[in-house]
Parts: C-alpha cells; sequence; structure tokens
C-alpha cells in the first residue's frame, strides 16, 4: 500500500504523519522521496501537492494528504476521510488596492490570473477570461491582468503587492483522502485512518467550503 504526502511548507505536518505511521522520516528529507518501512508493507512518497491528486486518480497511490483547492482544480474521485487542518485558507478574488474591484467597461471580458484555471472558472461568471499561471499571482493584477483568483491564508503577500481580497470563493482545508476502490477494511488502510485523526488539529473540522466533483464517503 502506498501513501501520498506533500513536500513544501506541508513537510512539517507530513513528517508528523510519517512517524505517527512507524517511518523513519529524518528531521530533514534532503534528498528523499521515498520512504519505506522496515515491516516492507507500507511505502510514502513525497510528492509536490498540484501532483498529489493526479497520482491518485490514476492509482499510483492508495492515500493521500490533499488540499481542496488542488482536488477541485483536478476534479476525479475519492473517499475523503479526515480533515488534517494542516492550514486553512481562502480562494478569494484579488484586485489592486487603488480600485473598486470593478473593471471597466471596455468591451472585452475581465482578465484574471491563476494557478487554479479550473477552480475559477467554475467559481466566476463566465464573462472572464482566465490566465493560467504557475507562480508569482501577485505581481498580475493592475499591470497584466484585471484581477486574481488566488490563496489567502493571512493576507500579508496580498498586502505586500498592493492588492486585497473583494470577494471569497471558497475555503479550503488539508485532507487525508483514498483512491475510490481503496479498501477502507485493509489492516494497513485502518492504521494509516487512525494515524491521520491521531496527527488532525481537529478530525470533525468543517472549516471547508469548497465545492467539488469528487465522491466524498
Amino acid at each position: 500500500m502506498r501513501v501520498g504526502v506533500p513536500t513544501g511548507r506541508l513537510w512539517t505536518h507530513s513528517q508528523d504523519l510519517l512517524r505517527q505511521l512507524g517511518f523513519d522520516a529524518g528531521e530533514e528529507r534532503g534528498r528523499r522521496y521515498a520512504f519505506h518501512r522496515s515491516a516492507g508493507d507500507l511505502e510514502a512518497l513525497a510528492l509536490k501537492v498540484p501532483d498529489i491528486p493526479r497520482a491518485l486518480a490514476d492509482g499510483m497511490i492508495d492515500f493521500a494528504a490533499a488540499s481542496d483547492e488542488w482536488l477541485v482544480e483536478h476534479g476525479g474521485n475519492y473517499q475523503s476521510l479526515v480533515p488534517l487542518c494542516w492550514y486553512h485558507v481562502r480562494i478569494c478574488v484579488l484586485a489592486p488596492v487603488d480600485t473598486s474591484g470593478q473593471t471597466e467597461d471596455t468591451g472585452r471580458p475581465a482578465t484574471v490570473a491563476t494557478p487554479y484555471p479550473r477552480l475559477a472558472a467554475r467559481l466566476l461568471p463566465q464573462n472572464f477570461t482566465i490566465r493560467a499561471v504557475t507562480g508569482s499571482v501577485e505581481a498580475y493584477p493592475g499591470r497584466l491582468t484585471d484581477l486574481a483568483v488566488d490563496c489567502v491564508e493571512t493576507g500579508t503577500t496580498a498586502a505586500a503587492n498592493a492588492l486585497r481580497p473583494i470577494q471569497e470563493l471558497a475555503r479550503c482545508d488539508v485532507r487525508l483522502i483514498a483512491h475510490p476502490a481503496t479498501d477502507l477494511n485493509d489492516p494497513r488502510a485502518r492504521e494509516i485512518i487512525a494515524a491521520a485523526q491521531a496527527i488532525s488539529a481537529s478530525p470533525q473540522c468543517s472549516y471547508a467550503t469548497t465545492p467539488d466533483r469528487t465522491r466524498a464517503s
């Protein structure tokens, strides 16, 4: 059985889950991306957050810690099991602070930069032109595009770039999920779920409001 855990800003939390499952995750990942238990019954892979939903949907991994915004962006079916509360973020429309957030009537659709083009297309009116970007989203509004759609946690980055949230589209959590075909009665599956519940800040958390195209259990 194989588990996917996120790298980057969530790696510290991933280490907690790995240790709870009996992996030797070490203090630093270094160059390691694959972890094995001595019993050989469970493998964990450290993956980039945006890649996790597709890996699970394709059946490459059985369980994963995944963030709501990327689950919605990818689409597909999964079993939602335990809210992990590794972060709580809002998906917001961002506008320059010196505007009302209303775009001028130029006869063209307003342009929006976002790393979540599918999510934005679903949550915004159809009269927006969405520009998919992979980073530096805050550089776009008022310069290269009219607005942006991005994650907001504290608002510090937006403020540093003279932007402000003008509309909240959704709220997102990080959760333990499983492939639809995964047998949750397997002893290893029960162990993974118990480990996630043990390290979750609030296993019954209901912060997330993100609409999804998935099947939750």
